[in-house]
């Protein structure tokens, strides 16, 4: 059938105004020509009469401007021994590569244009007939010459590894196996080398340490201003999947690199480009990429043809993943890393209409067989009778948008399909669990500029109780799913899966717990600033100050709520310290900062629970029950803390018999030494995290805390 209509005439289907520029040989129509142009050679292999031949390589080219480009760099032209080009089909053209070499990086992984080279296949000729919403961009961009030529560029590919190696794991923003040196945009490439020297395991001299450090520095501030003029000129440029995945990275980069004037940077190019995807519609997927979802379907390409379809629909899913990874990455960053400095989103989840995320095998395969494969396994037998149907979407319309997947989570029974979307991928339940934290914030906002009420017993005070348990639900839907993933270690999504464990402790300790910035009104001008002033914060009860009716009495010690997570604070200390140390110092800096803001948590518990203690001893001579809150709050957190703090580590296996203790005597040292052993713990947690300059930074903050702070 789907033969039978791509023959039909011309006629049969007429041009819209939507869509000018029909096909005669099928019923597709497009909004420009040179989009007709490239698919007539692609789908048809019809070559246009106008078409401009290399004499060496027999590359045919659709402008003379682009030939003599071309010309100026063809090898095969200027060779006086050219041999032509040997002829090969349709099959062999995309035929996997097999690479014998151990797979231990990106730089080692043929991509399709490597395979068609390496098959004797014009190098433009391949950008040429493949041309797509990912690698439609001007020909500077993609095939330019070295961009490093003075010091780092002889440690551009081991850059490229680690970042690969190290930072990757965390977020795969790039697709991994079509991503080389020689193919990547020149802007893309220096964001991605300059994160892979912050991940740099060599041990270099002080001097060179500085020289590298000026280097990044200058490549970030070249390459970030370059990127912002292409926008500022033409802003339809930001719909090119490579110059979002670039700028994303230039903003983690100036965020989390510990210096002001590239934080400032980094907070003016999130603004510009929120601006950028509003301006073209990007945020939209059926409006900016009508054919986002052709991939999914086999309607146009049966599979009696050459091998050659497999692939189109494989570069499709990059193209239409690649944009949907790179939205949904700049709306968490939009709504949680300047979180820290209590800055406001610029953008809503409910403006983003985007499918979540796909499985991340699908993302990994490394050639189009493993992805059809993998695709037709999840799909399973329905992805042949795929319909491109709103009502009758593969995954269920749970997964049509964030915003519904959200909804949907926080009811009793989110079904099978969005449960599978949400197991499949841990990067969507990512982004899902940072737009629930993101939902908690927005209530609190509201909360805590109304009236105070102390009759609801809650301990989770910020929500209504109806709204507490639809959140609780969702906690406890998607809880389920990460903790069996998050058990696998040897797993190589066990970083994502280990950053949703603590994004769900986080969640649970902003229900209970609320921001003291927020609630105190205080905006920071960097992330570092916010991080010490919320350690600064984490002394007092902020909260009870912000409440503005004198006749209510606030509550002493606000640690109901803690009460309620001993044993996921418990749990979440051992994720933070259980890791092996070498992995942990190469975690992401967004998880970096959610693990210090559980440990101020703790920390400011175990402060206020010394605190009644003490009190308790003073008023009435004894110490308090065993049951009490703060005596149940103090022995569990501490017993916790003490498997992990320097000074113990040695005699983990022994318990403190201090802990769960009547002594009078023996739980008053107790109470002298947990602060200091605690404040040394945090301090070991930063020592170890030294990649982002986050840890250092917030050593020294620590370090300047007068001795009563601890």
């Amino acid at each position: 059938m789907a033969g039978d209509d791509r023959k039909r005439p011309a006629e049969s289907h007429a041009p819209s105004s939507r869509r000018p520029f029909p096909c005669d040989e099928c019923p597709k129509t497009f909004t420009r020509n040179e989009n007709l142009r490239r698919h007539k050679r692609a789908r048809h292999h019809r070559a246009l009469s106008h078409d401009f031949e290399c004499d060496g390589c027999h590359a045919v080219f659709t402008r003379s401007d682009v030939l003599r480009r071309h010309r100026g760099r063809c090898q095969a032209e200027a060779s006086a021994n050219h041999v032509s080009p040997p002829q090969i089909s349709l099959q062999q053209r995309c035929q996997p590569v097999v690479d014998t070499t151990p797979l231990v990086a990106a730089t080692n992984i043929l991509t399709p244009t490597e395979a068609l080279t390496a098959n004797a296949i014009p190098h433009d000729d391949f950008w040429e007939e493949h041309s797509s919403f990912a690698t439609s961009l001007p020909r500077e961009y993609i095939l330019s010459s070295p961009i490093f030529t003075d010091r780092g560029d002889y440690d551009m590919e081991v850059n490229v590894k680690n970042y690969f190696e190290h930072f990757h794991p965390s977020l795969p923003l790039l697709h991994r196996p079509t991503f080389t040196v020689s193919s990547a945009p020149k802007l893309l490439l220096k964001a991605v080398t300059v994160i892979g020297s912050l991940c740099s395991t060599v041990v270099c001299s002080d001097e060179e340490a500085q020289a590298r450090a000026h280097w990044r520095r200058d490549t970030w501030q070249s390459g970030q201003h370059e990127l912002r003029n292409m926008i500022s000129n033409q802003c339809g440029n930001i719909r090119k999947p490579w110059v979002m995945q670039a700028w994303i990275l230039y903003m983690i980069h100036g965020v989390y690199t510990g210096e002001a004037s590239q934080f400032r940077t980094a907070r003016d190019m999130l603004r510009q480009i929120v601006d950028a995807v509003r301006e073209v519609g990007l945020s939209h997927q059926e409006i900016v990429m009508p054919e986002s979802r052709s991939w999914l379907y086999d309607i146009d390409y049966p599979r009696t043809e050459q091998p050659q379809t497999v692939y189109t629909r494989w570069t499709s899913y990059i193209t239409a993943e690649s944009t949907r990874i790179a939205l949904y990455t700049l709306l968490f960053l939009d709504s949680h890393v300047f979180v820290p400095c209590n800055s406001r989103p610029l953008m809503s989840s409910m403006e983003l209409r985007w499918e979540l995320p796909f499985p991340t095998k699908l993302w990994e395969a490394k050639d189009p067989e493993i992805w059809i494969r993998r695709f037709s396994e999840y799909f399973g037998v329905s992805a042949l009778t795929l319909t491109n149907d709103l009502l009758h979407q593969p995954r269920g319309l749970a997964a049509a948008s964030l915003t519904m997947a959200t909804q949907q989570l926080m009811t009793e029974a989110p079904g099978t399909e969005l449960t599978s979307v949400l197991e499949a991928s841990p990067i969507a339940a990512f982004y899902v669990l940072a737009n629930l934290d993101t939902l908690v914030r927005d209530f609190t906002r509201c909360y805590y500029q109304m009236p105070p009420s102390f009759s609801d017993p809650n301990p989770f005070h910020i929500l209504t109780q109806s709204q507490t348990k639809s959140v609780h639900m969702a906690i406890r839907n998607i809880g389920k799913i990460v903790k069996d993933a998050a058990s696998t270690s040897d797993s190589s999504q066990f970083l994502q899966w280990r950053a949703n464990e603590l994004f769900i402790v986080s969640l649970q300790v902003n229900l209970c717990r609320p921001d003291q910035l927020l609630i105190g009104g205080i905006v920071d001008n960097s992330l570092i600033a916010g991080l010490a002033a919320s350690t600064h914060l984490m002394r007092g009860n902020f909260v009870a100050v912000r409440r503005s009716a004198p006749w209510v009495a606030p509550r002493p010690g606000g640690n109901e709520g803690v009460l309620a997570l001993l044993s996921e604070l418990s749990a979440a200390l051992a994720s933070i310290y259980g890791d092996d140390p070498q992995r942990v110092s190469y975690e992401a800096p967004w998880v970096t900062v959610t693990s210090y803001g559980i440990l101020l948590c703790i920390w400011g518990a175990l402060r206020r629970a010394t605190t009644e203690i003490r009190d308790h001893l003073n008023t009435f001579n004894e110490l308090p029950r065993t049951s009490e809150p703060c005596m149940l709050i103090f022995n569990a957190l501490l017993e916790a803390a003490l498997q992990y703090s320097p000074a113990t580590r040695q005699d983990r296996g022994n318990r403190d018999p201090r802990l769960w203790s009547t002594d009078r005597e023996a739980v008053s040292t107790l109470l002298e030494e947990g602060q200091v052993l605690f404040a040394d713990l945090v301090k070991s947690f930063c020592q170890q995290r030294l990649v982002w300059s986050l840890g250092s930074s917030m050593l020294a903050v620590l370090r300047e805390l007068p001795d009563n702070a601890t």
